[in-house]
């Protein structure tokens, strides 16, 4: 039998430093009153990061789906860097193509991760200041050797033959950068004609406890 999650209230001192953090109002829309909000969902997480303070209408309901809840990694970005163009609609296409990241594993190297690291820039690229990011990111995370290799126009079989030594120099750096092309995406959002208010809460709301 499946036992509910245990709810654990935050600690007084935790709470009441969350809410003053963004000044006792929804970190979204700017009502007040809000709830505390754990981010992963899980209410034995009580850690800083992973409480937000969110009205209930903000609670329940997606930027880009106002039928879905909030995705927990747009909501973890938010808390991150507290941008709101992140949770607009018009991010949630960048958004699905840094994902990759998430799921990134050993099999992945070659033509499926050079694909998504090149759709992510080409991306990227066609966004007001584009050509600029496109280039950091590129830099970020395209593999070195065979961008190398292809360069100085080496055949596909001395690419293959480096393949493993190539493979664990690309992870590595994908891992090592990941926060770096987070940051470039994020700062990248200033540069956007996007509107930069979300859809604001109307009413009161109690304050307390939500998961």
């Amino acid at each position: 039998m499946h036992m509910p999650k245990k709810r654990v209230r935050p600690p007084a001192r935790l709470r009441d430093s969350v809410l003053k953090e963004f000044n006792h109002r929804c970190a979204i829309c700017g009502s007040d009153r809000p709830q505390i909000h754990h981010i992963n969902e899980n209410p034995d997480n009580n850690e800083a990061h992973n409480l937000l303070p969110l009205c209930p209408n903000c609670h329940l309901s997606d930027q880009h789906d106002p039928t879905a809840q909030l995705e927990r990694g747009k909501l973890l970005l938010f808390r991150k860097y507290t941008d709101p163009l992140i949770l607009r609609p018009q991010f949630h296409p960048l958004w699905l193509r840094f994902r990759f990241f998430d799921s990134i594993r050993e099999d992945m190297w070659g033509n499926t991760m050079e694909a998504q690291v090149n759709e992510l820039v080409e991306f990227v690229r066609a966004l007001n200041m584009g050509e600029f990011y496109a280039k950091r990111l590129q830099m970020l995370l395209v593999d070195p050797a065979r961008a190398m290799l292809i360069a100085f126009g080496k055949h596909d079989a001395v690419v293959a033959g480096n393949r493993e030594e190539m493979r664990r120099e690309h992870m590595a750096k994908l891992r090592r950068n990941r926060e770096a092309a987070e940051r470039l995406l994020v700062e990248l959002l200033r540069y956007q004609d996007w509107p930069t208010a979300p859809r604001s809460s109307q009413g009161r709301h109690s304050e307390h406890d939500a998961s």
